[in-house]
C-alpha cells in the first residue's frame, strides 16, 4: 500500500513539475501555441499476492535465497528449512503418518473421493467460515492452499469411509415425529404474569374449540399462529415443523407431542413461550423413501462425528505406525495371569478330649 501511494504522490510531482515549467515559459513565445503536455501514466495496480506461485519460486531456489527480511537482518532458504526439520518435523511426519493410515483404510474399503466431492468438501468449509470463496479463507487464517485441501482430502476420506460401514436402523427413524403447531404467545404488554397467561390461554381455547369444531389445523395456523417461523421467504407454513427428534424441542412441548397419537390435536400445552397447540403428522418408522432419505442425511450428521472419533482410535491400534524422529510411545503391558493360589480349606475342628 506505501509502494502503491508512493507511485501516485511522484506521478502528482511529475504532473507539478510540468505544468510549473509551462508557466516559466518566456513572454516572447508566449503568442505560440503551447504544446500538449501528455498526461502521466496511472501507476499501475499492484499484483495479488499468489502464495501458490511463491512457494513454487522459492522451492526451486538455491538455500541461499533469502525468504524474509526484518530491520535488515535476513532469513534464508536454508534457514527456514533447518527450523522446520529441527523444530517441526518430528510431529509433521506424524500428521503425514496419520494420513497415509487414513489413505491405507480408505483404499482398503473400496473409498475414493471424486474432484466433485472434493470441491464440495472444500467449499462447505469455506461456507461454515462465514466466508465466500477459498482465497478468503486460506487468507483469513493464514494457511497455504496445499495444506487446506490436503486436510479436507483426508478429513473427506475419513468421514466417506465410516459413512459406508455405519447402519441406520428403524429406531433411529422412530425417534422423529413430524408435527404442526400453533403458538399463542403471552402479550409483552400485559406485567402481570397471571394475567399474561390468562390472555394466552383464553386465545388458545377459542383455536382449540375450532378445531373441534372441524377447523382446518395450518389454516388456523396460518391465521392466528404467533410463531415467527411460521414465515419463510413471506410464505406462511401452516404451523409446520417439519420433522424433529428429542431434544431439539423445549421439555414441555416435546413430551406432549412424543405422548400424541398421529392426527390428534393436543390440549393447550403452556411453554416458556406461551401456549402451543399441536398435531403430530407421522412418525418417523411411517415415512416415505424421498423422506426417509432426508431423516437419514439428519442421523448420519449426528453419529458420523461421534462414529469417526471412535474409528480413528480403531485405526490407530490396528496400525503398525513408525516414526523415526519420534520416541515410540511406551506399550501398555499386557495383564499377567497369576495363577490363584487354591482356597483355604476350613480349619478342622479340635479333637475331642480323650475318654476316661
Amino acid at each position: 500500500m506505501r509502494n502503491r501511494t508512493l507511485v501516485v504522490v511522484l506521478a502528482m510531482l511529475i504532473c507539478l513539475a510540468l505544468a510549473m515549467s509551462a508557466v516559466a515559459v518566456p513572454a516572447k513565445s508566449a503568442a505560440k501555441p503551447a504544446k500538449a503536455v501528455p498526461a502521466a501514466k496511472a501507476a499501475p495496480a499492484p499484483k495479488a499476492f499468489d502464495q501458490e506461485a511463491v512457494l513454487a519460486k522459492f522451492w526451486k531456489a538455491p538455500n541461499s535465497a533469502v525468504v524474509g527480511t526484518v530491520d535488515g537482518a535476513t532469513v534464508t532458504k536454508g534457514e527456514l528449512m533447518h527450523a522446520l526439520w529441527y523444530w517441526n518435523g518430528p510431529q509433521l511426519l506424524g500428521d503425514l503418518l496419520t494420513q497415509k493410515m487414513i489413505e491405507q483404510v480408505a483404499k482398503k474399503a473400496g473409498v475414493t473421493l471424486t474432484p466433485a466431492e472434493q470441491k464440495a468438501k472444500e467449499m462447505e468449509a469455506v461456507k461454515r467460515m462465514g466466508l465466500t470463496n477459498i482465497k478468503a479463507l486460506l487468507s483469513q487464517f493464514k494457511v497455504s492452499r496445499d495444506r487446506f485441501t490436503s486436510g479436507i482430502r483426508v478429513s473427506a476420506l475419513a468421514e466417506k469411509t465410516v459413512m459406508k460401514q455405519v447402519k441406520v436402523t428403524d429406531a433411529e427413524y422412530a425417534e422423529f415425529l413430524k408435527a404442526r403447531h400453533i403458538l399463542i404467545r403471552f402479550p409483552d404488554a400485559e406485567k402481570d404474569q397471571a394475567k399474561k397467561e390468562e390472555i394466552a390461554k383464553t386465545k388458545i381455547d377459542e383455536i382449540a374449540a375450532k378445531l373441534k369444531a372441524g377447523g382446518d389445523f395450518a389454516k388456523l395456523a396460518d391465521e392466528y399462529s404467533e410463531d415467527p417461523g411460521n414465515v419463510k421467504d413471506g410464505v406462511k407454513l401452516g404451523g409446520e415443523l417439519g420433522w424433529f427428534t428429542k431434544g431439539k424441542m423445549v421439555a414441555e412441548f416435546e413430551k406432549a407431542a412424543y405422548d400424541l397419537p398421529v392426527g390428534k390435536v393436543s390440549e393447550p400445552v403452556k411453554t416458556f413461550y406461551g401456549y402451543h397447540l399441536i398435531q403430530v403428522e407421522a412418525l418417523g418408522k411411517d415415512a416415505s423413501v424421498a423422506e426417509k432419505a432426508d431423516l437419514k442425511k439428519q442421523i448420519l450428521e449426528k453419529m458420523v462425528p461421534m462414529e469417526m472419533q471412535k474409528k480413528f482410535g480403531e485405526w490407530q491400534a490396528k496400525a503398525k505406525i513408525d516414526n523415526k524422529l519420534q520416541e515410540a510411545p511406551p506399550k501398555e503391558p499386557k495383564p499377567v495371569m497369576r495363577p490363584q493360589a487354591p482356597p483355604r480349606s476350613a480349619p478342622s475342628a479340635p479333637p475331642p478330649p480323650p475318654s476316661n
